[in-house]
């Protein structure tokens, strides 16, 4: 089969699916009002679940923005998300993030602090408990601690530090950018050696 056809099927497949959770999740889901972006296979309870794979309540591609009204969600959480988009595309997505919220309700994040490689990179902490993902760990020299990061294997597209990430969230619409502490409730603990956690305001109307 050449690689334009079948790159056609899996467009068309992947299409068909994510239109089939949106009907599902329309029809059947309750009216839950936090969402989760990039959650990954697994559900949680009270909050509707949106990825790019199998498991999550609504199988959708975040680079078409969010199939949900104005003002539909009281929370929108995020964990190690955001460095996975190109500048462009994060934008539009922070821009929906900040639609979909009601006036003055909140947006949770975790992404990997850039600040901790950078510090590494200097000397000032030590790197061997930062580099924890193999595939991505290429030498041991300095300059490969901020790849390893800042590429991940080609995974990871734009990096954040605490003022970066207040940054480009303001310029999204969001007030109030201020760096958070852990939450159990919310956030991965295995991540949380190399994470930044801030939560952001809508504007009330």
């Amino acid at each position: 089969m050449p690689v334009c056809l079948r790159g056609c099927i899996k467009a068309l497949r992947s299409e068909l699916r994510a239109r089939a959770s949106l009907r599902r999740l329309r029809r059947h889901g309750p009216q839950v009002r936090q969402l989760e972006l990039g959650s990954g296979p697994t559900r949680r309870p009270g909050w509707i679940t949106v990825d790019q794979c199998a498991g999550a309540d609504l199988y959708w591609d975040l680079r078409r923005g969010l199939p949900f009204a104005d003002s539909s969600f009281d929370r929108v959480y995020c964990s190690h998300l955001l460095e996975h988009f190109d500048f462009a595309p994060l934008r539009r997505l922070l821009r929906e993030v900040l639609r979909v919220l009601r006036p003055g309700a909140e947006f949770l994040i975790a992404v990997p602090d850039a600040a901790l490689y950078v510090d590494a990179y200097l000397g000032k902490i030590a790197a061997a408990d930062l580099l924890r993902y193999q595939p991505a760990v290429v030498s041991g020299q300095r300059m490969d601690i901020l790849n390893y990061m800042f590429y991940m294997d080609g995974h990871h597209r734009f990096m954040f530090d605490r003022d970066s990430l207040a940054h480009h969230c303001t310029e999204a619409g969001f007030q109030d950018c201020a760096v958070r502490a852990f939450d159990p409730q919310l956030d991965a603990s295995a991540r949380d050696y190399e994470s930044l956690y801030m939560i952001c305001t809508k504007p009330a109307a």
